[in-house]
This record gives structure tokens, C-alpha cells and sequence, in this order.
């Protein structure tokens, strides 16, 4: 039992800075003005005044297994279920040593055995779209199959701390798989600690971490459904076209956060 709400704790706070691509949603190219070396194997990430949005759902562990490398473990392996997480995120993004700009990541992900025994949560990536260029750029760059989609809507208004506001965000085409979640969250003023999460995918250049350390997150609460297509890769995976979050979901906030990407040892 206490295993179980440890795993359901580190879940719901997970903070993270992590399907083929089409068009422009494909795998972005980075350019020859990235801030990243072409042989660089790690590069930095700065995130300020974030909000997000993370749901855990369960899903049918014979079809998420099919998804995820052989190497790493479902931790609902040998369970005919286990968790998957949907996160998003707006936050300023600076990323190797550049300016910031507002922008926003979605991720998807599978929750996992600690490879290494690190982080308070480890997730594989499934999906990693952001509206920022040059992150996406970077990520591609070190072997993350991240999609350059610059049309998310974000939608939010910061409102009284505890008190529910709308919420919705769409991750159209080009992005792929589409789908939208909305719904209600509540802002919370008080701080729950640091945190550290884990988001990983095996890649061109072998297996990539993306380590982001959170010193001070307010967890709130959250009342969201995601909707898709019944027949994409998502939609299959979930069993339908919609799913509300049973086991967790939360809209937390937190001022500042630091993302190191490295493909691991």
C-alpha cells in the first residue's frame, strides 16, 4: 500500500520537461543557428512561470508494451493494466543559454521502473510536442523524436487560488496524434516541495534522459477529459475516443525549473 501511494504521489507531481511525425509536425531539423554542437551528447533547459496540467490514466499493459523498448519496464508489468500520463505545460523556455520565449509542451508518456534508480518518477515518452522551435530542434538534435507543432492552444487565466477556472488545451494538425483535453483546475498557493522527474525514449543516438529538477511546486487540483480519435495510435491505446483521469490529475505551478537532456552512459 505504501508503494502504491508513493508511485501515485510521484505521478501526479510529474514535472518533466518529455508517434511519427507528418509535414511539419514531423521530427524537426535543427538549423545551422542552434546553440547546440552537432556532436554535443546533453544541453540545458531553463523553464519560468510554469503552469501545467498532469493526468494519469490507466491503459491496457499488453498494448503499452508494444510501444515501449524491451529495456525498460512497465510498472504494470505482469498487471493487466498500468499508468499512462498526459502532461502540459506553458512556461517561458530558454533553452542552452538563449533568451526565453513563452512557450508550450505536451507530452505523453508511459510510467516506468526507474532505469538508473534516479527521480522521484520515470516515464518513457510516447509523444513530445512543443511550440518552441528550437527546443524541439535540440531534442531532435540528441535523438528525441519531438514535434514541432506552433499551433497548441493553451487555454488559461490565472484566477483566485482555489477557486476552479476553465482549462482547455488542443494539439491540432500538424501535430500527430491530435487531441484535446478540458475541463476545470483549481491554482494552489501552497508549496509542496521539490521534485524531480524523469522522461525518457530511445533514440537514433541510443537511449535519452530529460531530467527536470522543480526546488518548489504548489500542486493544485483538476477536473479534465482527453479527447481523440478513436482509430489514432492514441485512441487505440486508451480504448476509445475520450478518458477522464482516474487515478490522478493536477494543475500545478512552480517559478522556475531546470531540464538537463543527455543521452545516458
Amino acid at each position: 500500500m505504501e508503494t502504491h501511494k508513493k508511485l501515485l504521489s510521484a505521478v501526479a507531481l510529474s514535472v518533466a520537461s518529455s508517434f511519427l511525425v507528418m509535414t511539419l509536425a514531423r521530427p524537426a531539423r535543427a538549423g545551422s543557428g542552434s546553440g547546440l554542437l552537432d556532436g554535443a551528447a546533453n544541453f540545458p533547459v531553463e523553464f519560468t512561470d510554469c503552469v501545467e496540467s498532469i493526468g494519469v490514466t490507466l491503459v491496457s499493459t499488453e498494448r503499452a508494451r508494444a510501444l515501449v523498448p524491451n529495456e525498460f519496464h512497465l510498472v504494470g508489468e505482469g498487471a493487466p493494466v498500468t499508468p499512462l500520463v498526459v502532461r502540459t505545460a506553458r512556461c517561458g523556455i530558454a533553452v542552452a543559454g538563449q533568451n526565453p520565449n513563452v512557450g508550450s509542451i505536451v507530452q505523453i508518456g508511459l510510467v516506468i521502473v526507474p532505469p538508473d534508480f534516479s527521480g522521484d518518477i520515470n516515464n518513457y515518452t510516447l509523444s513530445y510536442y512543443t511550440t518552441d522551435a528550437h527546443l524541439a530542434n535540440q531534442l531532435v538534435r540528441i535523438g528525441v523524436a519531438a514535434q514541432h507543432v506552433e499551433n497548441i492552444a493553451y487555454g488559461y487565466v490565472s484566477g483566485l487560488a482555489g477557486s476552479p477556472g476553465p482549462f482547455f488545451v488542443e494539439l491540432p494538425r500538424p501535430g500527430d496524434p491530435t487531441f484535446s483535453i478540458s475541463g476545470t483546475v483549481t491554482r494552489s498557493e501552497t508549496p509542496s516541495g521539490s521534485f524531480v522527474a524523469n522522461w525518457w525514449q530511445n533514440g537514433r543516438r541510443g537511449n535519452v534522459k530529460m531530467t527536470t529538477n522543480v526546488p518548489a511546486i504548489y500542486v493544485g487540483s483538476a477536473s479534465l477529459t482527453l479527447t481523440t480519435d478513436p482509430n489514432n495510435e492514441l485512441g487505440l491505446l486508451i480504448g476509445g475516443v475520450s478518458t477522464g483521469f482516474p487515478l490522478l490529475q493536477q494543475f500545478n505551478t512552480f517559478s522556475t525549473a531546470h531540464m538537463d537532456v543527455a543521452v545516458a552512459p
